[in-house]
């Protein structure tokens, strides 16, 4: 087996730093994943959360819901244990050769982030229609997955992948409150040093794009501009970074 080369995951998506909002037993269930795996079919370790019945679990949602912040940090604690794991981004996955998973069902854990992105791709969804086989018939992996698109939709071309995609465990994550979103962007400036007003806060959240992504990217951007003026953040230098005067 040929590993993909290593990826560099962000420092700052663990589960600390994920607000869960309603998904509380999806991170719970991760969490214990984390310390599971690979013994993952001891029932005693997921008491008090859904099954797994079988090795699979699929965080489904759309963009910017937290899904691939949820599989880094699982990676995030897996790698701190020195278990063997793999984490792949299938938005990169158009010119991948038709083996692209094999010897995976040998690893402890898969995880694959944004597997709708193959949907269509014939030769891809086989590969991943063979290598979930392989994982259940092998009993040695755990296969996390995201997807923005639910199991059965026909984008997916192939009936039996199709099958296969509703084994396992399901997630629909779930849009955050407004209140959770400002503690998420709360949580990041503080986490980079940043000095956040109550009223920056507020209007930043009133006059941007409100999908997680986004809120963190304008995050960034005032955090270059704040060390450029030398100033704490501030409703004036929110509205200048949104060109709002």
């Amino acid at each position: 087996m040929q590993l993909p080369l290593p990826v560099s995951l962000p420092v700052d998506e663990t589960f600390d730093s994920f607000v869960s909002g309603t998904d509380t037993e999806l991170v719970t269930l991760l969490q214990a994943l984390a310390y599971a795996v690979p013994d993952w079919r001891d029932a005693s370790l997921f008491q008090g959360v859904a099954s797994l019945k079988l090795p699979m679990v699929t965080l489904l949602g759309s963009a910017g819901r937290g899904k691939s912040h949820l599989l880094y940090a699982l990676c995030h604690e897996i790698a701190a244990r020195d278990i063997p794991h793999v984490y792949l981004n299938l938005n990169n996955a158009e010119a991948w050769p038709a083996n692209a998973f094999e010897g995976f069902e040998t690893l402890p854990l898969v995880c694959l982030d944004n597997i709708h992105a193959i949907a269509g791709n014939k030769t891809l969804e086989l590969a991943l229609f063979d290598l979930i086989n392989r994982v259940v018939e092998s009993q040695q992996t755990v296969l996390v997955c995201t997807s923005r698109l639910g199991p059965s939709n026909p984008a997916f071309v192939l009936p039996d992948l199709r099958s296969r995609l509703s084994w396992g465990v399901t997630y629909q994550l779930h849009a955050l409150s407004d209140e959770a979103r400002k503690t998420v962007v709360r949580n990041r400036a503080t986490a980079r040093g940043l000095r956040l007003s109550e009223q920056a806060l507020q209007f930043l959240l009133h006059h941007s794009e409100r999908d997680i992504p986004s809120l963190i990217n304008l995050l960034d951007r005032l955090d270059t501009r704040s060390l450029q003026e030398q100033k704490k953040l501030s409703v004036n230098m929110v509205k200048r970074e949104l060109g709002l005067y």
